[in-house]
């Protein structure tokens, strides 16, 4: 749970500096073209109370914000796309567009995961708390 709100953390914070050598990157595939990728991916997992969910989470996680930051050099023009072409001072504005409504879909794909996790979670502690009172009171019960 920690590591699940440590990449929240991460996907949030803006970073003045791009890890462009991240683990998972898909060659000749820049941001752009990997968010929409990474998106469905993440949409897919199936929310389960195990460490390999929450690896595969955070895996995705951290290859969507490489890509939101790469795309973020591109749009801006300090990076080239996969072409090797740098935008227009035109297209840097519709560029940013696009990356932000990408990135707010994003968003909202990894709150509804989360939202999910913690609620099922919650729901085991809910019932392992349940056991834990009946038990004491079935102690209860035999000692007095």
């Amino acid at each position: 749970m920690v590591q699940l709100l440590c990449s929240l953390a991460l996907l949030l914070s803006v970073s003045a500096r791009a890890d462009l050598d991240a683990e998972g990157s898909v060659p000749g595939k820049t941001g752009a073209a990997r968010i929409p990728e990474l998106l469905r991916e993440l949409k897919g997992l199936e929310v389960k109370d195990e460490p390999t969910f929450e690896e595969k989470f955070n895996q995705t996680v951290k290859a969507v914000e490489n890509s939101i930051e790469e795309e973020k050099l591109i749009c801006s023009g300090e990076l080239a796309d996969a072409t090797g072409k740098t935008l227009t001072k035109d297209q840097k504005p519709l560029c940013m567009r696009e990356l932000k409504k990408q990135y707010l879909e994003v968003m909202d794909t990894v709150f509804g995961l989360k939202k999910k996790y913690l609620g099922l979670i919650h729901k085991k502690q809910l019932e392992n708390l349940g056991e834990i009172q009946q038990k004491l009171k079935d102690d209860i019960q035999k000692n007095f």
